[in-house]
């Protein structure tokens, strides 16, 4: 099956990028964050949908959020998305009940058990596939050799595919120093459907973090082209660019990426 090439979109305010990016023959889908802004419309920009969330507490004790997850599941449905895509995370980024971002688990067994029931039960509601993803990492593992073996585990307790976030990844290597390649062997290659691709930066505190504003980096393309050409379930790659950075970067990262990824047709 071929590789899709999309992008990111968050709101209304990068409708006319992925206009001229799709008049272009750069996009084969958006990848739509729910829940949306109130009215926004992703059918509007005339491209199949990837549905995914960083707003649900997949690796909580207290469970999902019964309101935010039906906003998912709607979404969803009415994208017909192939999967959904969650973060493995402790606390979500839902306006209730967080702080505005992402807190990743402890990765230790208790963690992993309780994110494969409540993944389980996000499945049978969604009626769908979850396709599991990390954040960005800064402190090392606890029970697990690392997050990748903890995302391995997950994945597999809960029979689910796995986005690999080639930036993440490579940003937890740099704050473990770790080298480039480390954890990539505890993932089943053939569970990997999805990969994003996003900048980077190093912050004043010495750690590396995502920049979606930035383009990313030489090094980072590298890895997705070889991963596109070589991961035997690979069906999307989403380049994840902020809609407030240079519209001029959006258009040559999908240009970069359209080169080892041809136009899909169908």
């Amino acid at each position: 099956m071929a590789v899709m090439l999309g992008a990111r979109w968050d709101d209304p305010s990068q409708n006319a990028r992925f206009a001229e990016a799709r008049r272009r023959g750069l996009l084969d889908y958006a990848e739509v964050n729910y829940p949306i802004p109130w009215k926004a419309d992703p059918a509007a920009l005339g491209l199949p949908v990837l549905a995914h969330t960083s707003s649900n507490p997949t690796c909580s004790v207290h469970g999902i959020n019964p309101d935010v997850a039906e906003l998912v599941r709607d979404g969803a449905r009415a994208a017909d998305s192939p999967w959904i895509g969650e973060h493995l995370t402790w606390l979500g980024s839902a306006d209730t009940g967080s702080l505005g971002y992402q807190i990743n688990p402890l990765f230790t067994e208790d963690f992993c058990e309780i994110a494969a029931e409540n993944i389980a039960a996000l499945k049978q509601f969604y009626g769908r596939p979850v396709a599991l993803e990390l954040g960005p990492v800064y402190t090392g593992a606890t029970k697990y050799e690392s997050e990748m073996h903890f995302l391995a585990d997950v994945a597999i307790a809960a029979d689910t595919p796995i986005i690999l976030d080639v930036t993440h990844w490579q940003i937890a290597n740099r704050n473990l120093d770790r080298p480039p390649e480390y954890g990539l062997d505890a993932l089943p290659e053939d569970r990997i459907i999805e990969l994003h691709i996003a900048g980077m930066r190093q912050g004043s505190d010495g750690f590396w973090h995502d920049a979606h504003q930035l383009s990313p980096a030489d090094e980072i393309f590298d890895m997705v082209e070889a991963f596109a050409r070589r991961l035997p379930a690979l069906r999307a790659v989403t380049f994840e660019h902020h809609g407030s950075a240079p519209e001029a970067d959006f258009y040559a990262g999908l240009e970069r990426l359209r080169r080892f990824i041809p136009a899909n047709d169908g």
